[in-house]
């Protein structure tokens, strides 16, 4: 584990992740509130549908800061508690991947046969699936769903490859286990408000979610490389264009402000769209600014 770096290092990662808020004209966000009663709301939802709050309270409060920060600009409270309570369970999920590796093997064919799990997580999973269409569209329902299916597959591809070299010629397969892994599509489409026609925000979303998934791989670089980690998206990258890390970095913050620009001009016309993808990809800074996890405090942004 690497508990430090070289103050160059440092200063040129606070200088990539600067450029890219600039270029996004998001201000780095300081004096962060949550709020304690939708906080009271999702935990009493959590305890009415039976979740384990001793295993699930971190990730439930990860699933509540989430929904707070990036989400405020939804209407229906009921909409908002519900994304704590499903990235709660894939938050859960991925924490517990090697507990659940039979579950998830088995996943889907308990699902198609409509029997119970074989762990109470999924259980809930399954629950939610069948309330989304309650606070989204068809399409919107059927990519939150569809996220989660593609969510679970990853987790059990992950025990199968641990230790294998990622071979320079590979160039796709970074994208390829982000797009399996990353949960972005359903982070994307929780922000659109439901009342918006199809034909506002379709268009965007190849950029909304790629904005979403590699945000984090930006924001969330920092601490994985003072914890010493080889196996995230950056390390990927940089593998398999045969750069160094700091240089697929800034490779991919120029491509995500690109995203969240192009996402702003093909929204222009639609200013509710424009006002919800932009609270979104603010928010999300927001996040992970608030999160004593990510370290970013250490980079006075």
């Amino acid at each position: 584990m690497n508990l430090s770096m070289s103050s160059s290092a440092l200063s040129e990662i606070r200088d990539i992740l600067s450029a890219f808020l600039q270029q996004c004209q998001i201000p780095y966000p300081r004096d962060i509130d949550l709020s304690t009663s939708f906080r009271d709301a999702c935990y009493a939802d959590a305890t009415r549908r039976g979740f384990d709050l001793e295993l699930m309270a971190r990730p439930l409060d990860v699933g509540i800061a989430i929904t707070d920060t990036m989400y405020r600009h939804l209407k229906n409270d009921s909409t908002r508690v519900f994304i704590a309570l499903w990235t709660c369970l894939v938050t859960h999920i991925d924490d517990y991947y090697e507990t659940y590796a039979d579950g998830l093997a088995d996943f889907f064919n308990r699902f198609l046969r409509q029997e119970p799990q074989l762990y109470s997580a999924f259980d809930h999973v399954v629950a939610l699936f069948r309330e989304t269409p309650q606070h989204w569209g068809t399409i919107a329902s059927n990519l939150i769903t569809t996220t989660e299916l593609d969510f679970l597959t990853p987790s059990i591809i992950d025990k199968e490859i641990e230790g294998m070299e990622v071979r320079i010629t590979a160039v796709s397969y970074p994208h390829f286990t982000r797009r399996m892994a990353g949960i972005s599509r359903a982070y994307a489409a929780f922000g659109i408000p439901p009342e918006l026609d199809l034909t506002t925000w379709i268009q965007v979303l190849p950029d909304f979610i790629a904005y979403i998934d590699h945000a984090n791989d930006l924001f969330s670089f920092y601490k994985e490389e003072l914890a010493g980690e080889t196996v995230n998206f950056v390390s990927l990258y940089a593998n398999a264009h045969g750069i160094p890390k700091l240089d697929a970095l800034k490779r991919l913050a120029e491509e995500t402000a690109q995203c969240y620009q192009r996402g702003s001009q093909l929204l222009q016309s639609h200013p509710e769209a424009w006002k919800a993808f932009r609270a979104t990809c603010a928010g999300y800074i927001k996040f992970h600014a608030s999160s004593p996890r990510y370290k970013l405090d250490q980079l006075n942004l």
